[in-house]
């Protein structure tokens, strides 16, 4: 994947501050999906967004193709998913303190 830096983090958050790319990680964190699938967990995102979203992931070696043509995340992205899920534990415990 090319990205501007030469630093890994850098180039990490290059590809993880793409618009939609932490919501499909997100969606792909519990179970592999197809296209289709993945298309109907992500609603508001024009197919061909998703379709240029999920090549920079695969690209990335964060997410990999299915044996049946469908989407999973890769033995990164999962590493990297379970590092954002005391990130999520604290968005959830703050959102709960603002209602």
């Amino acid at each position: 994947m090319a990205t501007s830096s030469t630093r890994p983090i850098n180039q990490l958050l290059d590809i993880l501050g793409k618009k939609w790319v932490l919501r499909i990680l997100w969606e792909l964190h519990t179970e592999p999906c197809t296209f289709r699938e993945l298309q109907g967990r992500c609603g508001d995102i024009s197919p061909t967004m998703i379709n240029n979203r999920v090549k920079d992931l695969c690209a990335g070696n964060l997410v990999e193709k299915t044996p049946d043509q469908g989407y999973r995340l890769s033995t990164f992205g999962k590493e990297l998913v379970d590092v954002f899920m005391p990130l999520n534990d604290f968005a959830t415990r703050w959102s709960d303190s603002n209602r």
